[in-house]
C-alpha cells in the first residue's frame, strides 16, 4: 500500500531586484500582530523570537520603502494600510487557489498511484498462517507482517495495509471474538476471502497429551498462551469464560508467544507442557493435539484489484476465488450482524 501523496501548496512569494524573498514567515507575522497588536505576542505566537521579527519587519519594510506596522502610543501597534492589503489579498488568492490545488492533487494522485502500486508488493498484515508463510517461502511478491487477529484488523481499518489476516471460531465461542473484530470491519465496502478451515485444540508433547484446562490444573502443568489481541487468545478466553475457570490457575498463562509454532517450540524443548494452537502445526512436529474449536480464517480487503486477484488465485491453487460481501461473510460464520 503505497504512502507517497503528491500535494500542490501555495506559497506567496517577493520578487525584488532581481532576488526572490519568501513572503510566508512576513505574513504570518503580520497576522499576528493583526491579532494581538503587540509585536513581542505575536512573535511569541510565530515561536519567533522578538529580534528575529524585528528584523523581518525591517528587512520588508526597507524593500517596500513603506511601514507595515504603525506604533500607537498606549495603544500597542496596528497594520498600516499596506500591511492590510498584504494579508488580504493573500487570504482572497489562497481561498481561490485552494480548490484548484486540491483539484490538482486528486488528478496527479490518480495519476501516478496505479504507477506506483504496480511495482510495490502487496501488504497483507495477519494471524499467523502456514499458507500465508508458505506464499512467502515461495518469493511471491508480497509484504506480509504476523501479528494477531485483532492487531491486524485495527492496521486494516487505519490503511496500513491492503489485505488483513484473521480466524474466528465457526461455533458458539465466536461472538466474543467478533464483537473485538466489528468496530474495525466496514459492511459496505470490504469484501472477504475463506482461507481455511482449520482445528484449534491443545498442542502437547507425546507422552503427555493433554485434553481440557482441568487436567493442566490438576496436574500442576506448565501452560504456554499467545499474545493478547491474537484470535487463538480471545478464543482461549471464550472458552475459559464458558468452562468457568479463572485463568490465574493456568501456571505459565502470562508467557506469551507471537505464532502458533513458537508455542509448539516451547512444547517441543520441554519448557512448557502445553499450549494453544492449530493442528497442522502439531501435525508436522509430531506432537500430540486434542481439537477442541473448528474455525474458519479469512482474508479481507476494500478492493479486488489485479493484485488482489493473483494472490487469492496462487492461494487458491489456481481455482475460482469465490469472493464475499460482508452479509455473506456473517452467515457464513453463523452470526446475526
Amino acid at each position: 500500500m503505497s504512502s507517497i501523496k503528491l500535494q500542490h501548496t501555495l506559497q506567496t512569494k517577493l520578487n525584488y531586484d532581481n532576488k526572490e524573498f519568501d513572503l510566508t514567515p512576513l505574513l504570518l507575522l503580520l497576522k499576528g500582530l493583526d491579532h494581538t497588536g503587540n509585536l513581542r505576542a505575536a512573535a511569541a505566537d510565530c515561536q519567533f523570537s522578538y529580534r528575529k521579527a524585528w528584523n523581518l519587519l525591517d528587512q520588508f519594510e526597507k524593500i517596500f520603502d513603506q511601514t507595515l506596522v504603525e506604533k500607537q502610543r498606549g495603544k500597542g501597534s496596528k497594520l498600516s494600510e499596506l500591511g492590510i492589503a498584504l494579508l488580504n489579498t493573500e487570504k482572497q488568492n489562497k481561498a481561490t487557489v485552494t480548490e484548484q490545488l486540491k483539484t490538482a492533487d486528486i488528478s496527479a494522485n490518480n495519476i501516478i498511484h496505479p504507477l506506483l502500486s504496480a511495482s510495490q508488493p502487496l501488504k497483507i498484515i495477519a494471524s499467523d498462517s502456514e499458507k500465508l508463510n508458505i506464499l512467502r517461502q515461495q518469493q511471491t511478491k508480497i509484504n506480509l507482517e504476523i501479528e494477531g487477529s485483532r492487531q491486524a484488523l485495527e492496521a486494516y481499518a487505519e490503511k496500513k495495509c491492503d489485505i488483513a489476516g484473521f480466524h474466528i471460531a465457526a461455533e458458539n465461542n465466536n461472538e466474543k471474538q467478533m464483537t473485538g473484530y466489528r468496530q474495525y470491519l466496514d459492511p459496505d465496502n470490504d469484501h472477504f476471502f475463506l482461507l481455511e478451515h482449520r482445528q484449534q485444540g491443545f498442542i502437547s508433547h507425546p507422552e503427555n497429551p493433554v485434553s481440557s484446562f482441568q487436567q493442566i490444573i490438576n496436574q500442576q502443568l506448565t501452560f504456554v498462551n499467545r499474545q493478547q489481541g491474537s484470535g487463538t487468545r480471545l478464543l482461549l478466553e471464550a472458552i475459559l469464560t464458558e468452562q468457568n475457570i479463572k485463568k490465574d490457575l493456568l501456571n505459565g498463562y502470562f508467557h506469551e508467544e507471537h505464532t502458533h509454532l513458537a508455542v509448539a517450540s516451547m512444547i517441543i524443548s520441554r519448557q512448557a507442557d502445553a499450549g494453544f494452537g492449530i493442528k497442522n502445526v502439531a501435525t508436522r512436529l509430531n506432537l500430540h493435539f486434542s481439537p477442541i474449536s473448528h474455525e474458519l480464517y479469512f482474508l479481507v480487503f476494500k478492493s479486488i484489484t489485479p493484485k488482489v486477484k493473483q494472490i487469492l488465485e496462487k492461494l487458491n491453487n489456481q481455482k475460482p476465488i469465490e469472493i464475499m460481501d460482508y452479509k455473506t461473510f456473517i452467515d457464513t460464520i453463523s452470526l446475526t450482524p
